[in-house]
C-alpha cells in the first residue's frame, strides 16, 4: 500500500525556536498518523530534515514499503535527491508547494508551543480536522524523484 508523508518545519519569528510537523496519509489522503517535534533553536531547513528523518523511522517501524514523501523545502528535496544516500527502491521524495502542505504546517506550529520532543498523534486534533476537510491536495501533482 502506498502512503504519503507530508512534512513541514516552522520557526517562530521572534524567539527563533523551531519545530516540525508531519502527517502520514493513505492513497485516499485519509489520516493514518501525525507527529510533531519541538526542536529548540535551528534553521528551517534543519527542522524539515528532522521531519523527513522522523517519518522514515516511523514508516519503517510500521512496515510501509511504498512511500511518497512530500516537502515544501525545495532545497532539501534537491539536496537529498542529489546525495549518494541509499534508500528503499519504492520510496520517493517530492516537492510540494507550501499551499498544499497545510496539515503538516499546522502540526509544526502546534509544536512551537510545547517542549515535547517527538509527539505521535493518532487522531487528528479538531483544528487539524478542519484543515483536512478543506484539503483537496491532488495526489500526483508534484515534481517526482526517486530517492
Amino acid at each position: 500500500m502506498c502512503v504519503f508523508l507530508n512534512t513541514d518545519g516552522a520557526v517562530h519569528p521572534m524567539s527563533g525556536l523551531s519545530a516540525v510537523g508531519s502527517v502520514i496519509r493513505n492513497s485516499k489522503r485519509e489520516w493514518i498518523l501525525g507527529y510533531n517535534r519541538f526542536l529548540g533553536e535551528c534553521s528551517i531547513a534543519t527542522a524539515e530534515l528532522w521531519g523527513v528523518l522522523d517519518g522514515l523511522l516511523i514508516l519503517q517501524k510500521q512496515g510501509y514499503d511504498e512511500v511518497i514523501i512530500q516537502s515544501n523545502s525545495l532545497e532539501n528535496v534537491i539536496s537529498i535527491n542529489d546525495s549518494k544516500m541509499a534508500f528503499e527502491e519504492k520510496w520517493s521524495l517530492n516537492y510540494a508547494p507550501r499551499d498544499t502542505n497545510r496539515v503538516a504546517d499546522a502540526l509544526a506550529k502546534m509544536a512551537l508551543s510545547s517542549a515535547e520532543s517527538l509527539n505521535i498523534i493518532e487522531e487528528p486534533p479538531l483544528e487539524i480536522k478542519e484543515i483536512l476537510k478543506n484539503d483537496s491536495t491532488p495526489v500526483n501533482l508534484f515534481m517526482t524523484s526517486s530517492l
